[in-house]
This record gives C-alpha cells, sequence and structure tokens, in this order.
C-alpha cells in the first residue's frame, strides 16, 4: 500500500510540474550572464503488435524534463566582470540535465520482473567549459561530438557510443548519444591557399570508454533478444542426439581506463574548395560494439556442458571523408558524400568453422570495413499536394562491405528454440542457434519528405521510408505536428515495419526481424511538448 502511494505521488507531482510549466511565462534569460532553455514532454508509445491498431499495449508513458543552461563567467577578456583574463576572450559553462519517469513500469503488471529498471532516468547529461582565445577555441568536459553527413545510420559518428534501451535507434540522436568526458579543440585557420573556411578539431578522450547500450532482459520494451523466443534463455547445448545443461561463465573485458595506452582520439580537417565543403577525419578509439571470445568450452563429469566468454571491444581505426556540395544550376540540390574505412570491427565466427576460419579457436575475429553513403537533398514544388509550400525530399544510399570477407561471419541475431531431441519437444529446454549470416555487401536506401501547411505553417507533416534490399525488410513512419503555440507541441506518428519475403535478417534493424510475428514492433505515438 505504501508502494501504490509513493507511486502515484510522483505522478500527481510529475503533471502538476509540467502544468505549472505549461500555464507560467517561463524564464530564458536571468541577468545578463546566464540562460536557459528546455523542455518538458509525455511520450506515449502504444504497440500495434501483428496488425495496424489491433491488440494495442502501452508500451511506454515517458515523461521526460530536460533543462539546459549556459553561464558566461568570462566575457571581454574579464572573469565574473572584474578580473581581467590576459589573452581569453570569452568563457562560458554549459550543462544540460535530464530527468525521466516512465509511468508504464506502475501500470503494467508484467513490468514489475524488471524490478523498475529503466523507469527512472536523473542525470547531468552534458557539463562542459568552452574556453575561447581566438583563433583557438576549447571545450573540457562531458560532451558529445558530431561528425559527417549521414542521417539516423552512422558512418563517422562514431565517437560518442548510442543508449538503444529505450527505445533502439528511433529516437533523434542528440538525445540517445552517451555523452563522454573529454577535451576538444578547435584551431580556426581560415584560407589556405584555394581553401577557404578551414579548421583543425582534435579530441581526446583520456579515461572514458563506454560501449552502446542495448536492453536484454524481456519484456522490458525494445530488448534485444534476436528472434525465436523473447521470454526465454538458452540452457542447454544439443550435441548429437543428446541434450546436455548449459553453463556460462561471462569474463568483463572492457578497456582498462586507467591505462595510458588506453586513450582515444582523433582528429578532423575541415575547409571549402570550389563550393565543395570537406572535411578529412581520423579516429583512434574502441569497437562500440562488444564481441565475445570463446575462451573454453567442453563437457564436465556429470555431463554438463560449461563454457567460458570474455567480452572485448577491439581497438578501431576509422579514416574517413565527407563533402557536400549545392549545386544550384541544374538540379538545385545539395549532394551529400561520407566514405570510411575501419579496422577492428568485431565479428563472430559460425560453430565447426574450419580453422583456416577459426585459426584462434575462439570463434572471434575482427574485420576491415568500408562504408560509402551518398544523399540527395532538394526543396521540390508539389502544387497537387501543397500549392503554397516546397516539400523539402532527401534520399540516401548506403553501401557497406567486408573488404576481408569470411563466409563463416555471423552476425548477432541469435534464434532461442525449444529443445528438440529425437523430433521430441523437452519441456524447460531451451537451445540457442545462430543463423544470421553476415553478407560481404549490404545495403540500405532511404527517403524522407517534409513540409508545413497552414496559414502560418504551423502543421508539418513527415515521411520516412527505409528499405534494406538484402533482407528486404523495410520501415515507415508517417508523423504529424502540430504547434499550437510558440512553447506547446502536440504530434502523432505511426511506426510500420514490413518483411517483404526471405529469412535473412539483415544488419539495419528495419523490418527483417522487426517484422516477425510476435515480435513485429509496429508503433503509435502520441507526444505532448512545452518547449522554452
Amino acid at each position: 500500500m505504501l508502494m501504490y502511494r509513493r507511486q502515484i505521488t510522483k505522478i500527481i507531482i510529475f503533471m502538476s510540474a509540467t502544468l505549472a510549466s505549461a500555464l507560467s511565462w517561463s524564464i530564458v534569460n536571468i541577468g545578463e550572464d546566464l540562460e536557459l532553455e528546455g523542455y518538458v514532454k509525455a511520450y506515449n508509445i502504444i504497440k500495434n503488435g501483428a496488425s495496424l491498431f489491433h491488440d494495442g499495449e502501452l508500451t511506454h508513458q515517458r515523461n521526460t524534463a530536460q533543462l539546459e543552461g549556459k553561464y558566461y563567467f568570462l566575457r571581454d577578456g574579464e572573469l565574473f566582470n572584474r578580473f581581467s583574463a590576459g589573452p581569453i576572450d570569452e568563457a562560458t559553462f554549459t550543462f544540460l540535465g535530464r530527468a525521466v519517469y516512465d509511468a508504464a513500469y506502475d501500470i503494467r503488471d508484467s513490468y514489475d520482473v524488471l524490478n523498475d529498471r529503466g523507469k527512472e532516468e536523473y542525470k547531468i547529461r552534458e557539463a562542459f567549459v568552452d574556453i575561447v582565445m581566438a583563433p583557438f577555441s576549447l571545450r573540457l568536459g562531458r560532451q558529445q561530438v558530431v561528425w559527417g553527413e549521414t542521417d539516423n545510420f552512422r558512418a563517422l559518428d562514431v565517437i560518442n557510443p548510442l543508449d538503444r534501451t529505450w527505445h533502439g535507434t528511433r529516437e533523434s540522436w542528440e538525445d540517445i548519444r552517451i555523452p563522454l568526458w573529454m577535451a576538444r579543440g578547435i584551431w580556426d585557420i581560415g584560407k589556405i591557399a584555394t581553401f577557404d573556411e578551414t579548421f583543425l578539431e582534435i579530441i581526446l578522450i583520456p579515461d572514458d570508454f563506454q560501449a552502446n547500450k542495448v536492453a536484454t532482459k524481456y519484456p522490458r520494451p525494445w530488448a534485444f533478444r534476436g528472434i525465436g523466443l523473447q521470454d526465454e534463455d538458452a540452457n542447454s547445448v544439443l550435441i548429437g542426439n543428446t541434450l546436455h545443461d548449459l553453463n556460462v561463465t561471462v569474463i568483463d573485458g572492457a578497456p582498462d581506463e586507467r591505462k595510458f595506452s588506453n586513450m582515444q582520439g582523433g582528429f578532423r580537417f575541415k575547409g571549402i574548395w570550389n563550393d565543395i565543403d570537406f572535411s578529412i577525419n581520423y579516429f583512434h578509439g574502441f569497437s562500440q560494439t562488444t564481441g565475445v571470445k570463446v575462451r573454453s568450452a567442453g563437457l564436465d563429469n556429470l555431463g554438463a556442458f560449461n563454457t567460458v566468454v570474455e567480452t572485448v571491444n577491439p581497438r578501431i581505426n576509422v579514416f574517413g571523408v565527407t563533402a557536400s556540395f549545392s549545386e544550384d544550376r541544374y538540379t538545385q540540390s545539395v549532394f551529400r558524400l561520407e566514405s570510411t574505412i575501419t579496422s577492428g570491427v568485431p565479428v563472430a565466427i559460425a560453430p565447426g568453422a574450419p580453422h583456416r576460419a577459426n585459426p584462434n579457436g575462439n570463434s572471434f575475429d575482427t574485420a576491415r570495413q568500408s562504408v560509402v553513403m551518398v544523399g540527395v537533398d532538394r526543396p521540390t514544388w508539389i502544387p497537387a499536394l501543397n500549392s503554397l509550400r516546397t516539400f523539402f525530399i532527401s534520399t540516401q544510399f548506403f553501401w557497406r562491405r567486408y573488404l576481408d570477407y569470411n563466409n563463416y561471419y555471423r552476425g548477432s541475431f541469435y534464434d532461442v528454440r525449444p529443445a528438440v531431441v529425437n523430433g521430441s519437444t523437452v519441456p524447460d529446454h531451451f537451445v540457442s542457434v545462430n543463423e544470421d549470416k553476415i553478407d560481404q555487401d549490404e545495403f540500405v536506401i532511404t527517403f524522407s519528405a517534409s513540409t508545413s501547411y497552414g496559414a502560418a505553417g504551423l502543421w508539418k507533416p513527415l515521411f520516412v521510408f527505409a528499405y534494406d534490399p538484402r533482407s528486404t525488410g523495410a520501415y515507415n513512419k508517417i508523423k504529424m505536428e502540430y504547434l499550437y503555440s510558440k512553447h506547446l507541441v502536440f504530434a502523432a506518428e505511426q511506426h510500420l515495419y514490413w518483411r517483404v519475403s526471405g529469412s535473412d535478417q539483415g544488419p539495419w534493424g528495419l523490418g527483417s526481424y522487426l517484422g516477425e510475428s510476435g515480435i513485429r514492433r509496429n508503433e503509435t505515438v502520441f507526444t505532448a511538448t512545452y518547449q522554452f
């Protein structure tokens, strides 16, 4: 009873705070040196299940309050408007805090087994100091660094890991990147020969490594369990026609941040050449995708199959270039290019692979991988659909290739199945099978279109489509946003996942496995945001 009252109290407090914010005039400036901005958002997601609007169930009722502030403690060479700061022109302190409460964990009894993990979040996401001493600037602290020209898929944007525990990668990446403690310096060079507006950016991450976060505990929303049974773990191994109990010991092999040799860092040189905005990039770090090495495996005297595995995040080297060009004469389009070559990408090796494919006997390898993205953006008149405003149309083509391909490479989509011996299902025994073969060449195509309607453009529809031609998986998002006022925004959207044909799971997390019966993630989303 006491716990129930506490839960109700949290809901009342949060709703009261939200209502108070919506009815008051928010303060943006406090004095001359402090600026504040932020939002309060209610985010409701209903999973549609097998078909649209069928067997709907509430999976999220996520309430978020975010506040960002900037404090100018040094202006025009004076610290706190009192002391001389010498050659330093300006310095600011920026922080971004976020508080989250998901009421679905209190509403749904099925979430009780999660022990409230994922229900709440209270943290300072970013906190850094900017120091400007022209032509140099330095940012120190917990921050995000974004490189590249791609949307929704990553090539060069590899410095900050992603938190996929809440809603996969279906949210703004600004909200799901994991900020890291680092130093970022920029030298504003200016003109060099035929290059204009050049600058050199250097980043250093001394002791803050984090891997991508993925939820694995069912029934947490968007828990990554591969295909097959979603609420069971593999507890058995089938060798021949004999079933053995499975015992797994996991060793954490994450990089030791205390070692000087485990620092991460990189640079970006950016400029304009003949109207082409380009950059040259390099990052030396650790893979944010975690691989698994098999240290030992075999039967013990009692007939149980024991295996010891180690999680690893190998060193990676990412070389990349970007370019964008606005062609106004013939196509009125912006062309974008991003290309990378990465070494050290972790991959699994299929069980039973020959020695040449698995020379270390640990079912693990690292690969070299290239990515090429070509994108085109264009404002386009479509009078039949909108006689007043243009549509912003954007399309991207991704090609990812394993340069030293191995036919025994496997992905991470494990299928958990009931154990079957001699044609009979063994109760309470489950085995894991990995049939997720990695293709040497992987592709995805994206398309989006947006515009605005109404006298002041207050209605903003968005259409997004992504398609993987190899796995024939596809994803749609249809969204309508309404700007009720300069502070209050409402939105409704529908996410659709399609699996056209075939059994290839695909690497992109589109409709391939998410379109499977029992896993399909069609969702209806309603959002109310108060922003200032």
